[in-house]
Order: structure tokens, then sequence, then C-alpha cells
């Protein structure tokens, strides 16, 4: 029997499920309160505690809880693929409909049969890959690693606790085939790793970039933990780091590009969530660890390429440190930005200079508040470190929200940097670095706000040219 059935990527999901709810909810018009390092939304007299793209319901501890899809499913009465689609939707993603296909049931988990022998994928890694002999024996003699009887891809395992095979990554082994996906019924949690003794756990996106990093980092590979999440989402991570109280350091070392980028950002703000780890990212110096590999054997590697969110943050954060560092605050700083934030709100993105132009106005008080807190704290940056410091706070994956959630997400922290003032507590030093951040924040906010007006204008302009492109003579002729 047909059923109307929506496709969706794995990126396409993996990016609806951490759809950041509290941002989410300030665009639905929607009351977020601060709670501590979490938020509290009041739903018919239950308090939902929300924490990212996760969620929990005080008042039904076994089941109430989850990510941003099971809250949608949860409170606007959606199924899983009307969950997906709403989610991306509200963050400007267009789904385009699809035709009925046949349900599909779900498989139990197997793994592909084994080749007779490994010849085609030892050809494919080695040679065409480039890792390291010894690397590759030491996973096939694991069991991690074999070839498949009927395609000949190369099979990448991920086991339990037990040893027990819960997960696989198939790759093709011919020279141009791109062909790679996870065995149907495949537990995320279980992506394919391996468990050292160290306090180390590296994190990568696939099994070869996993394996190209340890062949380019032999010495002493066995100490510490890897995992290939096979794919950007952070399961198999946060899975290990909750089984192996060892690990207290963790290396992001995803692709070069924008959803590398972002996914390092992703997995360091979810592991921090789950308490005292130390976490850094390590990128490769072309687009992914296994180009690497090629450039040490002659061939020419793909470029890594940056994230545009960064590189246009980078630029206004200086030129925001260079224009205010040093100028006197207003008198009354909070009065000013409450001002500006009424004005923000009245305006459209029909008038995208005027939200341009109020937005850095907002941001510059915000900066010259946060001065002012640092002063009476008697401490003092240059120019270069006020930029580094503004820089710290963006986070690029933060940015897939539209334009009311934005403006509301600024009035919030406004909001809530002005009840801190009004307390008129004497508080520590580290509660006092605290306010400061949540000040500089609300800076980064409104910056941020000035680049997604720039994007838009940008996208709006490559259409009207396209639709002209598209209606000029020539190419009615043609």
């Amino acid at each position: 029997m047909a059923t109307t059935y929506i496709h969706f990527t794995e990126e396409q999901k993996d990016q609806a499920r951490h759809t950041d709810l509290r941002s989410f909810l300030l665009g639905q018009g929607e009351k977020v309160e601060r709670s501590g390092s979490e938020y509290k939304w009041n739903h018919g007299g239950e308090k939902i505690t929300i924490r990212g793209n996760l969620w929990f319901n005080q008042y039904e501890p076994d089941s109430g809880g989850g990510d941003a899809i099971a809250f949608a499913r949860e409170f606007y009465g959606l199924d899983f693929p009307e969950a997906v689609k709403f989610l991306l939707e509200q963050q400007g993603v267009v789904i385009l409909p699809q035709k009925d296909v046949p349900a599909k049931e779900k498989k139990p988990f197997a793994l592909p049969a084994k080749n007779g022998d490994m010849r085609r994928v030892y050809a494919y890694l080695l040679k065409a890959r480039f890792l390291d002999r010894e690397v590759v024996n030491a996973f096939v003699r694991a069991g991690l690693l074999y070839e498949d009887a009927e395609y000949h891809n190369a099979v990448f395992v991920g086991v339990d606790e037990n040893g027990i095979a819960r997960h696989a990554h198939k790759r093709g082994t011919y020279l141009d085939s791109g062909f790679k996906g996870n065995v149907d019924s495949s537990n995320p949690d279980y992506s394919f790793h391996y468990i050292g003794k160290s306090n180390r756990l590296y994190v990568f996106e696939a099994p070869i970039d996993m394996l190209s990093y340890i062949s380019l980092h032999k010495e002493n590979w066995q100490e510490h933990s890897y995992v290939a999440l096979c794919s950007t989402a952070t399961y198999g991570a946060i899975h290990i780091l909750k089984t192996n109280p060892q690990i207290d350091t963790i290396i992001t070392c995803l692709d070069h590009d924008s959803a590398g980028i972002e996914g390092n950002y992703r997995l360091k703000e979810e592991i921090l969530r789950l308490g005292a780890y130390t976490v850094s990212a390590e990128q490769p110096r072309f687009k992914d660890w296994n180009e690497g590999l090629k450039s040490e054997h002659g061939i020419k590697p793909l470029p890594g390429t940056e994230h545009p969110g960064l590189v246009r943050m980078k630029t206004l954060c200086q030129e925001l440190a260079i224009v205010f560092t040093g100028d006197r605050c207003p008198k009354y700083p909070l009065d000013e930005l409450k001002e500006q934030y009424q004005k923000l709100r009245q305006l459209s993105m029909k008038r995208p200079r005027d939200i341009i132009m109020q937005s850095s106005e907002m941001a510059g008080i915000a900066f010259l508040l946060g001065q002012k807190q640092f002063a009476s704290l008697e401490k003092s940056y240059t120019v270069q470190q006020y930029e580094k410091i503004l820089f710290r706070l963006y986070a690029p994956h933060h940015d897939k929200i539209g334009y009311k959630a934005r403006i509301a997400e600024i009035g919030e922290r406004l909001e809530e940097i002005g009840q801190a003032f009004q307390k008129n507590e004497i508080l520590s030093e580290s509660a006092q670095m605290e306010q400061i951040k949540n000040t500089l924040s609300l800076a980064v906010d409104c910056l941020r706000l000035e680049t997604y007006v720039e994007r838009e204008q940008m996208e709006m302009q490559r259409r009207e040219s396209s639709c002209q492109t598209e209606s000029s003579p020539m190419a009615m002729q043609q």
C-alpha cells in the first residue's frame, strides 16, 4: 500500500534533530526563561527544561524528553516526517513535494556476508587511499574491517561493549564509485571506533578519515580512542564518553568545510553539557585527512574551504573592536539598548539597510557596556584581545534560524541582562565574568543578525539575476 513519503537526507534529519529549542520557541512567540545554565518553558502548567536541542519534562521523568524532533512530535502533534519538515522549514529549508512510494518495513540489523578474500579492499585502501598497511591490518585482525561478498565494498564494523556488531558502514571500492552508507538498522551509538587506555578521544566524520589520521600519526596510536561518526551526528562520540570514564579530553577532527566546521562546534557544545571535558578542534590542512595522505604521495589534494559565517563574523568583530575599544560607555546603556531594540522590532526585512544599521548600533552599545563591566574588575584589553573574545562567542551552527527568532533572541538576551543589573547583588568575580560574557554575547547576536540580513539580500539578488537570465530574449530563443 502506498503512503505519502518525504525523503530526507541524513544531514537534513540531523539538522532538524539539532534545532536549538530556545531559539525555535522564541520564533514561535513563546516565553522562555533562563534557569541556571538551562531554560524553562511553561506548557500548560508543566515546566519543560530546555538544553540546546534537548528537552526534559520533570513531571514525566520516565518518558518526557528527547531531542528537537521528539519535541515537535510531543507538543505539536506531528509524526516523524512532519516534525522534520516543520523544524527544517523554521530554519528556511525548502522541502519539495515527493511522489507517493510504498512504505518500507524496518529490517533487523545484519552484517553483509564476507568475501573469501580482501584483495579489492586492500587494493583500494592501500593504493587509492594510501592508508598504512599496519594500521589496516590491525583493524582487519580485530574483525572491524572486511570485504563484502556481493559488491566487494569495504565494511567498517562498530561493536558494542561485549564485542557484538551493532553498526556497519559500507564504502565502495571501485575508483569511480562514490557509494557510501550505513547498513540498515545500524545503531548510531556504536559507529566504527577503537578504544584505547589514555584519556584522549579523537572524533572523525568517516572511517577512512579516521584511518588516514592514524596513518599520519602512527606513533603510539593504540593508546588513544577514536570514533568515526559515519555522518556529522554525535551519537557515537557521546556514547563512548558515557561508557569510558577515563576519557576527559576530546579532539574533534571533522572535515575542513562548512559542514565539518559546524559539526566541530556542535559536538563541543553537546560534550560540554555532559560535564567538565576539555574539547578542542584539530583541522585537516586540506578538505579531509585522506587528502593529506594523497598530498604526501604526490597527488594534488582537494583544498579545504572556510565557513563563510566565520569569515564574515571575524571581520565584523574586528571592526567592532577597532571602532569602540577605549570609547566611553553611554551613561544609561541599558536604556539606550532597550530603545534601540524597540526600533529594531518595528523594522521588516523589506528595509535591510535599516536593520543592519540598527543592529550595528546595538552591537556597539553592548560592546561598550561589556568594556565598562571589565573596567569595574580592573581588567583592560587591547583591540586584538577584544576581537578574540567576541569571536569566541560566535558559534556558526546556531545560524540556522529565521528572522523572527533572531529578533526574539536579541530581546530575550537583553531582558536577561536587564534583570541581572536590577538585582544589584554582590557577585563573585566568576559570576561577574559570566554577566560580561552575556553582555558581549548580545553584541555578537546583533552582528549575527547583520550577517543574516546580508546573506538574505545576496540570495535575493542571486534569484533575481537568475530569473532575469531565464527570461532574457536569448534564453527564450534557446
